[in-house]
């Protein structure tokens, strides 16, 4: 069997909790830290999940992200601080790792409005895709993955 593995990045815990609960059954491993779970996609692939919010000091992305097929980086859409933070992320991901990025704005629901902040655009790596997310759908959820093993494929072409 082979074995992928994604990183779910945001400065929530709880979002990055609730995002792989959707897709996790169960989660093996909670903290303030990491939280792990996985997902069998088939009998010949299986997709190992962290959630993770990096600082300096508690995890090394230069040893992980050799390893990451790629990072889904969440934000809470209408929250432009919570944007920025992972404007960082996704930029620091794209440049100085070469990873496949999708950033994904968590709503609640399925028509979200434009904040006045974001009007003259959502400024984001060249590298990155966008979408909307709501962390409590699996559906929603499913999406933003497919999104991201989307982008790994076409790379991989």
């Amino acid at each position: 069997m082979r074995i992928g593995e994604i990183a779910v990045v945001g400065a929530d815990n709880e979002d990055r909790i609730q995002f792989l609960k959707s897709i996790c059954e169960p989660l093996e491993t909670i903290n303030d830290n990491i939280s792990f779970g996985r997902y069998k996609i088939n009998e010949q692939l299986l997709i190992h999940f962290y959630g993770i919010f990096p600082e300096k000091d508690q995890l090394s992305l230069d040893l992980i992200s050799r390893k990451i097929l790629g990072y889904i980086v969440l934000f809470r859409w209408g929250n432009v601080n919570s944007f920025r933070q992972a404007q960082k992320f996704a930029d620091l991901f794209t440049t100085r790792y070469g990873a496949n990025v999708v950033i994904a704005g968590q709503v609640e629901n399925n028509l979200p409005q434009m904040p006045k902040e974001f009007e003259a655009g959502i400024p984001i790596d060249k590298q990155g895709v966008f979408a909307f997310c709501n962390i409590n759908d699996d559906k929603s959820v499913r999406k933003v993955i497919l999104a991201l093993v989307d982008q790994i494929i076409d790379q991989a072409e």
